[in-house]
């Protein structure tokens, strides 16, 4: 997916900090990612998806009763994070590095406000303590101020003061940092769908709600999208239940969709096509 989330704070917060763990859950490949870009300053991260892992082991050979013996490729759908420059107030104006700060957060469909929560007297705060409602609102006026409308995570790093609906991580120690990729993923209003290939690859797709089974056809693969005829279509948990795609169509679990189907979170499909 081309969507992307900007990780924003005033400085200190610990912004970089939290791109620098995200970096070490980067995907190896991305490079092999549709839209992706290299950046220094862009990281696609692996969601942590444990529906994924059961299908996983759900086609793992089992040396007893199959002649495959290698271990099924498994591929993770994936969120984008981009380090924006931090801002100070008055950023709106170009105050600091306001004007590349504005720039960027235009790229993005979302943002992850990092706020800072922990104290170091290393390192100072950029208006002198801590307080997490102040800095909250200095970015947010900020953001108002340049007419900049995206839905906001907003994240305490750090200390020990809790906010209602605010998530809470540290990003030194990545405690929490899961929980973060995962509310950034719904945050953009994607869902997730399985194909299983071949028995052999399975792989976790990023669509956004409410788009069709044409429309992740195509994800998948464009001749998919070209010659659909129609989606194969289980529940993940009937699936995992069964265990067996072939006894899950005997049962009657696999149901048949056209193109017009709105596909559900946590579905696995095989889509049938002619080209």
């Amino acid at each position: 997916m081309s969507l992307s989330v900007g990780i924003v704070g005033l400085p200190n917060s610990g912004k970089s900090t939290l791109f620098n763990t995200l970096l070490k859950r980067q995907i190896a490949n991305v490079a092999s990612y549709p839209f992706t870009t290299i950046e220094p300053n862009v990281g696609v991260v692996e969601v942590p998806d444990e529906r994924l892992k059961k299908l996983a082991e759900l086609i793992k050979p089992n040396p007893s009763t199959s002649l495959r013996t290698a271990e099924p490729k498994v591929v993770p759908a994936t969120v984008t994070f981009i380090d924006i420059a931090g801002l100070v107030k008055n950023a709106h104006q170009g105050e600091g590095l306001g004007n590349q700060f504005l720039a960027k957060i235009r790229e993005v469909d979302a943002l992850v406000h990092i706020i800072r929560g922990f104290e170091d007297e290393s390192i100072p705060h950029f208006y002198g303590s801590i307080d997490v409602k102040r800095d909250k609102e200095i970015v947010d006026l900020e953001l108002e101020m340049a007419e900049i409308k995206k839905p906001t995570l907003y994240v305490v790093n750090g200390g020990k003061e809790n906010q209602e609906g605010w998530l809470r991580i540290n990003a030194q120690s990545g405690e929490g940092v899961d929980n973060l990729i995962k509310k950034a993923y719904e945050l953009l209003g994607l869902i997730t769908f399985y194909t299983i290939k071949g028995g052999q690859e399975i792989t976790a797709w990023a669509l956004r709600a409410g788009e069709t089974a044409l429309r992740a056809s195509f994800l998948v693969h464009s001749d998919f999208a070209q010659g659909f005829i129609k989606a194969e279509v289980i529940k993940f948990d009937e699936f995992v239940n069964i265990g067996d795609w072939h006894q899950a169509k005997n049962l009657g679990k696999v149901r048949l969709e056209g193109r017009d189907y709105v596909v559900q979170d946590g579905d696995v499909i095989e889509f049938k096509f002619n080209v």
